[in-house]
């Protein structure tokens, strides 16, 4: 007997199974609750957790006390289990829809979080995944023989270089596999939604600049830190951003520069960010030895804001860019957005709603992709050692067949997803 929507959302909600995105050692190490850096559940970065995260995951930028250097203040493990529904659009064909699974149970990663200060002036931080699950099913599409990789998404070390008294102005510099921070704090680290948002997260249809928002590089930044105003510049190898770990694949470099303003206590602030690339499309994708076909010179410019208050936040970013799509030289400006409300009835219980748009050629029609987003999540409990997080939401995303950078779609599809997910972590 096929089990009912509303049935499957009740069996969801009573297993109360979402991103943990708090690091149980940093608890460990300041002696505190979760609740210091995040404002729970929907847990979004209080000033403090703000302030934690650009000193580079450290309470100040430039203390060290060494009793504090202990193995399980600096190491955590990671563990997400997830259930998902989904329910496809009734015009979609073809066995890639009419035969694939609805219902899934996945363990979607076993993860090592580490960092914190190595000196007074030295820190380091790092996110490596033991497990992830790739999506794939038991047929021949499997990758490393279990339908999961092993990753090492994020790793830097951050120098601090006092300016004046060092307390509120410093220089800090970062190397190794690097996210922009601003990014960071304007949907991609710790959020309520367990899905990114369509602008940060997904690649333009039908490009083969495989480039996001969202894509961590190889580089080195370097950021000026006031009371006010964060100012930051870097530059990045523009590697394939759909290969993890890549180096860069042509002679050029990418750059990018971020300003935020903070405007308040509560950490409301606004930004603004510019990326510029070169991708070089090859006769073989970065096969660097077979002949170029053309050079893609494109870029994005962001701006973002956050008006934050003690148990609700709006949040935001607007993008736009180019990107240069044949030998010609035709260019494709695209744009998006997205928008996002959440609210904390209790410590243990909180909401939100999201609403994204993606156009990658704003002069083609019946190519964009948007999304609604509506969840609630929760804690099952926390403490200074460990802590465990559920969280519950439901997607309908919009896309057109055949839409993308190069070509207007024609079929409309809305397709929905239920999405359950428990995390724990130590």
């Amino acid at each position: 007997m096929r089990i009912r929507h509303y049935t499957l959302i009740a069996l969801l909600l009573a297993l109360a199974p979402a991103q943990l995105a708090a690091i149980p050692a940093w608890s460990r190490k300041l002696n505190v609750t979760c609740n210091m850096c995040h404002t729970t559940p929907t847990w979004q970065l209080t000033k403090y957790g703000l302030d934690f995260l650009k000193n580079g995951h450290r309470a100040e930028p430039f203390k060290l006390d060494a009793k504090d250097q202990t193995l399980e203040n600096y190491f955590s493990l990671i563990f997400k289990g997830r259930l998902t529904s989904d329910q496809f659009d009734g015009a979609r064909t073809g066995n890639a829809y009419t035969q694939r699974p609805k219902t899934q149970f996945e363990l979607h990663s076993m993860s090592i979080y580490s960092g914190g200060e190595l000196s007074d002036r030295l820190s380091y931080f790092a996110e490596f995944y033991l497990n992830e699950n790739t999506g794939s099913t038991s047929g021949s599409n499997v990758v490393q023989s279990d339908a999961s990789r092993k990753k090492l998404a994020e790793a830097f070390l951050q120098y601090n270089l006092p300016l004046g008294d060092g307390k509120e102005n410093f220089l800090k510099v970062r190397a190794g596999e690097i996210l922009p921070e601003i990014l960071h704090v304007f949907g991609v680290g710790a959020r309520s939604a367990e899905q990114r948002a369509v602008v940060l997260n997904e690649a333009l249809a039908g490009n083969l600049n495989t480039f996001r928002p969202f894509s961590r590089q190889q580089g080195i930044d370097a950021a000026w830190i006031g009371k006010k105003v964060d100012l930051t510049v870097g530059i990045v190898n523009g590697s394939d951003a759909s290969t993890t770990n890549s180096i860069d694949a042509d002679r050029n470099k990418d750059i990018f520069a971020s300003a935020l303003v903070n405007l308040d206590a509560n950490a409301s602030a606004v930004g603004a960010y510019r990326y510029d690339g070169k991708f070089t499309n090859y006769a073989t994708k970065q096969d660097y030895t077979t002949a170029i076909s053309f050079k893609n010179s494109f870029n994005r410019t962001g701006f973002m804001g956050r008006f934050i208050r003690d148990d609700w936040r709006v949040v935001g970013t607007y993008f736009m860019g180019e990107e240069t799509v044949n030998a010609t030289g035709t260019v494709a400006k695209n744009s998006g957005y997205y928008a996002l409300l959440d609210y904390n009835f209790t410590d243990k219980l909180g909401s939100y709603v999201r609403y994204d748009r993606l156009d990658p050629n704003t002069n083609l029609g019946k190519n964009e992709v948007s999304m609604f987003l509506v969840g609630l999540n929760g804690l099952f409990f926390q403490s200074e050692k460990s802590g465990a997080r559920w969280q519950v939401e439901y997607s309908m995303k919009d896309t057109y067949l055949g839409g993308g950078i190069a070509a207007a779609g024609t079929t409309k599809f809305s397709d929905g997803r239920i999405f359950a997910q428990l995390t724990w972590g130590f």
